[in-house]
């Protein structure tokens, strides 16, 4: 049984692909801190080992697994078309208190 995730940040990076951009999807719950890479996150789906998902407008979107014009493999919502929009729409990632 898959262990589901909120996804509540994004991690981007500084490319110009959006296929490429996302590095990180992270959240947190009660419990714990979470930081999944894309890779990780994308073969994590494809294991059946994570569910992710966004809310949006109240509704729940679970994310899933698209492929890119160029073959590159990348994370969406059903409602985001051939881009990850929703996604790359997130905060960043959060930064650490200082010490």
């Amino acid at each position: 049984m898959a262990i589901v995730l909120k996804v509540k940040w994004v991690d981007q990076s500084d490319q110009s692909d959006p296929y490429l951009r996302i590095r990180h999807i992270g959240g947190h719950s009660r419990e714990f801190q979470w930081k999944h890479t894309h890779t990780q996150a994308i073969q994590s789906i494809e294991d059946g080992l994570f569910h992710y998902y966004v809310e949006k407008d109240a509704r729940t979107l679970k994310l899933e697994v698209g492929l890119a014009p160029n073959g590159c493999k990348y994370l969406k919502t059903p409602v985001d078309g051939n881009q990850s929009k929703l996604l790359l729409n997130l905060p960043e990632c959060p930064k650490p208190a200082p010490l």
